[in-house]
C-alpha cells in the first residue's frame, strides 16, 4: 500500500513544484512584457516582446493546468481539452520558442556583422512579418486544423492514462527535426557573431575609437552573450529530455515528472 502512494506523493509534490515556479515565471515575464513595451518599438524589442508572450503563454498551461492536475491528482476538464493543451504546449509554443530565436539572432547578426549608422524603415515592418509568419505556424501545429482528430493525443499523466498514435509520431519527428535544425542555424550564426565581435576588439585595440564606437560593441557584446545564454536554456531542455530517459529507463512516470518539473523551469529563467 505505501509503495502505491509514493507515486501519487511524488506526482503531488511536482505539481506543487509546477504551480510555484510557473507562478514566479508569470511575474518574471509580465514585468519584463510591460518593460519592453515602454522601450522604442525597435525590431530587437518586438521580437524580445514575442518571446514573452509565448513564455507566458506556456507558464498559463502549467500554472492552470498541469500544476493543479499533478497536486489534484485527477483530470481536470475533459480529455479533448488535455489534447489541445499538450498540442499547444509540446508542439506549437514549443517550436514557437526556437523560431522566436532565430528571428533574434538574425538580427543581433545583422546589426553586428554591418554596424548601420541608422536603422532603415523597413526593418520594424520585416520583423512583424516575420513574427506573424512564425505564430501563425505555431497556432497551426497548436490545433492541427484540417488533420485528424487522431493527431491530437494526451498529456503524458500517469495517474490520468495517455496514448499515442502513428500521425502524432510523425508530427513529433518533424516538430524534432525542426528543432535540431533551427538549433544548428542560430548557433552557425552564432559562431560567425563571435567571430565578428573579436575581430572588432582586436581592430579596436590597434585603432582609437570613439566613446559612441566603444559603447556599441559592448551593447553588441551583451546582447550577443545574452541569445547565446537563451540557446543555451534550450539545448539544457533538451538534455534533460534525454538524461531523463537514459536515468529513468522504461519508468514512464520517472520521465514525466523529471521533464515537466524542469520544463517549467525553461520560460520563466528565459523571461
Amino acid at each position: 500500500y505505501e509503495n502505491m502512494l509514493i507515486p501519487e506523493k511524488a506526482t503531488r509534490i511536482i505539481g506543487g513544484h509546477i504551480i510555484i515556479s510557473a507562478f514566479l515565471g508569470i511575474l518574471v515575464n509580465l514585468f519584463m512584457f510591460f518593460k519592453f513595451i515602454s522601450f522604442d518599438k525597435t525590431s530587437f524589442y518586438i521580437l524580445c516582446t514575442s518571446k514573452t508572450v509565448s513564455n507566458f503563454v506556456l507558464l498559463t498551461v502549467y500554472f492552470l493546468y498541469i500544476g493543479p492536475t499533478d497536486f489534484l491528482y485527477t483530470q481536470i476538464g475533459p480529455l479533448s481539452l488535455n489534447t489541445y493543451l499538450n498540442q499547444a504546449m509540446g508542439f506549437g509554443m514549443y517550436l514557437q520558442g526556437p523560431i522566436t530565436q532565430m528571428i533574434i539572432t538574425i538580427n543581433r547578426f545583422l546589426v553586428i556583422w554591418f554596424t548601420p549608422t541608422k536603422i532603415p524603415e523597413y526593418s520594424n515592418r520585416i520583423t512583424v512579418t516575420a513574427l506573424s509568419v512564425s505564430w501563425a505556424i505555431a497556432i497551426w501545429l497548436s490545433t492541427l486544423i484540417g488533420l485528424p482528430d487522431n493527431c491530437r493525443v494526451p498529456m503524458g499523466f500517469e495517474h490520468i492514462g495517455y496514448y499515442s498514435t502513428p500521425c502524432n509520431y510523425q508530427i513529433t519527428i518533424i516538430t524534432v527535426s525542426a528543432i535540431f535544425l533551427l538549433a544548428i542555424f542560430t548557433n552557425s550564426m552564432n559562431l560567425m557573431i563571435a567571430g565578428k565581435l573579436i575581430w572588432s576588439w582586436k581592430k579596436a585595440r590597434s585603432n582609437l575609437s570613439s566613446e559612441a564606437s566603444q559603447q556599441r560593441r559592448k551593447t553588441s557584446a551583451r546582447f550577443f552573450f545574452q541569445s547565446c545564454i537563451q540557446d543555451w536554456i534550450c539545448v539544457m531542455d533538451v538534455a534533460n529530455n534525454m538524461v531523463s530517459h537514459i536515468y529513468c529507463s522504461s519508468d514512464r512516470l520517472c520521465i514525466s515528472l523529471a521533464l515537466i518539473a524542469f520544463g517549467v523551469l525553461v520560460p520563466g529563467v528565459d523571461g
